[in-house]
């Protein structure tokens, strides 16, 4: 079953490749090896590490993460608890390169918890220290915890005796180990260091450096050069930065392309935006996303999205901005969001954005609000689902019915743009987007509160209203505005005020007359 599975997966190239009406014969087979793969009587799946490298690259790494997690249990039941171990760390990996939920967080906490108890699961441990200090220092940006975790399992695997590891781990020793350093590195580079740390972030690329020509895998080699690039970048190095990056780009096989490229285009990004050439900087940004898009490299798309926010942000901070909405917008902040999205979400994208900005500023004119307060509703419904960028691919834009670590993911996005926004000193912007989707009944996400206020609301009902009317997921059917309407009044979609209900029919009424 594996090895036809990935033949099939072999015809495609990247998430393009899968769209349209191909996308409903991928998620069939798809579905069909999600149920090979939860069989307790099978065959060993022998290639299914390669499958979950071939879904990674479809920006599809959560299907990789279920996959491996069925595995783990396909070997615990059989008592072979060394692959289960194997497995699970692979499951981590992969939900790293997609999005790992809070459920997925407190997970990878407690297998770094058993196998500090269990002495017999000591090897494993600095790769899982590793999966969990990612957590923290990529999704959660809490560098100090992440900082620790990452010294633990160095500390760990110079402990252990390189042959004894890999007989027990079946991965490379000086792979894992370099990988581990590197991941340490870049949280490092992004940390606020005193003195120590930046002591400690020299100490950490002394010995990346020493060890560059030893190691067999590209793949470690080419993150420690990407490391190299970065650090010069982001100490103003122009020239030493765009040599690097010059011989890796020039030198890169196939095989590591789609590791490369994306990252690139960013780190040329972090370059000109130490130059203070925005509009450059900007472009290879754009660029950086659309390689990652091409190539599934949702982690990429992350930290691009993370290079992105802290070059506008400090751009902010160095002019002394004092309307930082304004600056953003003169400087093209929210027109690069919104490509963001449409490169994103294929569903509903950049024209859904839109769609709500409008509903959401004609209900906020409607009910006579100042012109910032119309501003402000406006601006912020444009941005409402800016947290979708941190969403892999392929659980954005699934076809298929949705399990309950799908709604997980999705449901991430309020709270993941409202940290983009506030790191871009839009407080006010970043509270609504939060609660978007949050209920005066107390029926909504994330949280269940009931205390929003109206602009919250006002975009709230814009989104729902123009979601009923768009086509998007196969499994909704798009509805009327006089059928969109009477599911919001009648609290199909939750609770909404009085107010915002009759600004949203006459809002339809002006648009239908």
């Amino acid at each position: 079953m594996d090895d036809s599975f990935l033949d099939y997966l072999s015809k495609f190239l990247s998430p393009a490749d899968i769209w349209g009406k191909a996308m409903e014969e991928f998620t069939g087979r798809l579905i069909e090896y999600h149920k090979f793969i939860g069989e307790k009587d099978r065959d060993e799946a022998s290639e299914l590490f390669e499958v979950g490298r071939a879904l990674r690259s479809f920006g599809a790494p959560m299907e990789s993460y279920k996959l491996f997690k069925a595995d783990a249990e396909y070997y615990k039941y059989r008592g072979d608890d060394k692959r289960s171990w194997q497995q699970l760390c692979y499951a981590g990996a992969f939900a790293n390169l997609g999005y790992p939920t809070k459920g997925i967080e407190e997970e990878s906490l407690g297998y770094c918890e058993i196998q500090r108890r269990e002495k017999e699961c000591l090897p494993f441990l600095p790769l899982f220290l590793n999966n969990y200090a990612g957590i923290l220092h990529i999704y959660r940006e809490d560098y100090q915890s992440a900082n620790a975790l990452y010294r633990e399992a160095i500390s760990l695997m110079e402990e252990i005796e390189p042959q004894k590891y890999e007989e027990i781990v079946g991965r490379e020793y000086l792979w894992a180990h370099k990988l581990i350093s590197n991941n340490y590195i870049d949280s490092l580079l992004v940390t606020e260091r005193n003195e120590e740390d930046e002591k400690e972030l020299l100490r950490m690329i002394d010995i990346a450096e020493m060890r560059l020509n030893n190691t067999e895998s590209e793949y470690a080699r080419v993150l420690t050069l990407l490391n190299r690039a970065e650090i010069r970048a982001r100490r103003g190095e122009e020239e030493e930065a765009d040599k690097i990056l010059h011989d890796i780009i020039s030198n890169a096989s196939d095989k590591v392309e789609r590791f490369v490229r994306p990252a690139y285009h960013r780190i040329k990004a972090l370059i000109f935006a130490e130059k203070g050439d925005r509009k450059e900087s900007m472009k290879f940004m754009i660029r950086a996303l659309q390689e990652s898009g091409h190539y599934g490299n949702t982690l990429e798309e992350t930290l691009t999205m993370r290079d992105t926010i802290f070059i506008y942000s400090s751009l902010a901070s160095k002019s002394n901005v004092e309307n930082r909405y304004q600056f953003y917008k003169e400087n093209g902040l929210f027109d690069y969001l919104v490509s963001v999205l449409k490169i994103k979400d294929w569903f509903l994208g950049a024209e859904h954005s839109v769609n709500v900005s409008k509903t959401a500023g004609g209900i906020a004119s409607i009910l006579s609000m100042s012109p910032e307060r119309i501003r402000l509703i406006s601006t912020t419904a444009l941005l409402h689902d800016i947290g979708k960028f941190v969403i892999p691919w392929y659980s954005l834009n699934k076809i298929s019915k949705l399990d309950s670590l799908d709604w997980a993911v999705l449901r991430s996005h309020p709270a993941e743009g409202g940290r983009l926004l506030r790191k871009l000193g839009l407080e006010k912007e970043a509270e609504i987007v939060e609660n978007h989707h949050e209920r005066i009944d107390g029926s909504g996400y994330p949280n269940g509160i009931k205390d929003i206020d109206i602009e919250t609301e006002i975009v709230a009902v814009s989104d729902v209203y123009n979601a009923s009317i768009t086509p998007n997921r196969k499994y909704r059917v798009p509805k009327s505005p006089g059928e969109a309407f009477l599911e919001i009044k009648n609290g199909k979609r939750g609770k909404f005020s009085r107010a915002v209900i009759n600004g949203l029919k006459q809002y339809i009424e002006s648009e239908t007359t």
